[in-house]
């Protein structure tokens, strides 16, 4: 029988299990731990695991993959310190927001008999903690697969099948495009919204200008609810992409206060209308699916494959289809062969 582990069980974590407990994998254990006791509490009020464990070595030793589901900063620790009792074989992997360090981090301190494939499911919510997790939360979206430099293809194909199972769409990305299409749609937004947060709430007048905040305030400044202690990980750990983001809302921005500064004179009514408008099209062939490579697929104009698409196309035709019959019961699992029973770390 097939282990899970999801080390952390706060809303993503807790999310996680509950969507594999839900899923169609067949002969899967899947176990939950955190450092925080209250926290693992609420992931076995959930029924999310089939057990929660309170001591990581426990979650840990007869795993086949290990989901790294904790703050992005607290993940170095965590591999440095398990590092020495990961089973042989086995695969680790991450939901983490951020990459490049992640990545650099698992190069470092994790050992060469295991596999480790980055990853990022594309959802969530700015309620924390395991009392909101939702087994459906990654049906339909994005989940990022970001292979490090020496990870296997069965180990690839494993991590594939997981984010199918859980109901999320693999998409197949470089370590640095994700860190900066990400600070583009994830980070940025929280960063606006928690910046209009600040600067309407010091000013002298906010008491007054509270009372006439209506939807269009909630509804822009919802992601400044999120987790505090995400959104600095976040931060800390994709500075330069995230400025970079902030420079070309800056650049945006500008553009809409030329046309409104104008010396006295009425601003240029057309121009002004032209930005709204443009970004109303913008908008709407993004929600109606314009701008996804499907649409671009059905374009007659011949373009060299994405990284998603060669990913794809290398790793989900083979070794993704093997993990998941594996992963079903349709074919013995090669790990299981091995012999698992000594209780001395390995390395």
């Amino acid at each position: 029988m097939a282990q899970v582990t999801v080390i952390g069980t706060g809303l993503i974590g807790t999310s996680l299990g509950l969507a594999l407990r839900a899923s169609s994998l067949r002969n899967l254990t899947v176990v939950g731990t955190d450092a925080d006791s209250a926290v693992r509490s609420g992931a076995q009020k959930r029924d999310a695991f089939d057990r929660v464990e309170g001591r990581l070595g426990n979650a840990i030793a007869e795993a086949d993959i290990i989901i790294l589901a904790t703050p992005v900063l607290a993940m170095r620790e965590l591999m440095e310190g398990m590092a020495d009792y990961l089973p042989e074989g086995c695969v680790v992997t991450d939901v983490g927001s951020t990459k490049t360090q992640v990545l650099q981090w698992a190069d470092e301190f994790l050992p060469d008999s295991v596999d480790f494939v980055g990853g990022h499911p594309m959802a969530g919510r700015e309620t924390p903690g395991p009392e909101n997790a939702d087994g459906t939360m990654f049906a339909g979206k994005p989940y990022c697969v970001i292979p490090s430099p020496r990870a296997s293809e069965r180990a690839v194909g494993e991590i594939s099948t997981l984010a199918e199972a859980v109901g999320g769409v693999p998409y197949f990305i470089s370590v640095d495009e994700h860190d900066s299409f990400v600070a583009a749609v994830s980070h940025l937004p929280f960063v606006l919204s928690t910046a209009l947060i600040g600067c309407t709430s010091k000013s002298a007048n906010w008491s007054d200008i509270g009372q006439l905040a209506s939807s269009g305030y909630r509804d822009i400044t919802r992601l400044a609810s999120g987790d505090p202690v995400m959104h600095r990980d976040i931060c800390v750990s994709n500075a330069q992409p995230i400025v970079a983001w902030i420079d070309a809302f800056i650049r945006e921005l500008y553009e809409y206060r030329k046309l409104l500064d104008t010396d006295g004179e009425p601003p240029d009514t057309d121009a002004v209308g032209t930005l709204f408008e443009d970004a109303r099209v913008a908008r709407n062939r993004w929600m109606a699916g314009d701008v996804n490579p499907r649409a671009r697929e059905l374009q007659n104009t011949p373009e060299y494959p994405t990284f998603s698409q060669s990913m794809g196309q290398m790793f989900l035709g083979g070794w993704a289809d093997r993990a998941r019959r594996m992963m079903s019961g349709d074919l013995p699992n090669p790990r299981r062969s091995n012999n698992r029973d000594s209780d001395a770390p390995r390395r």
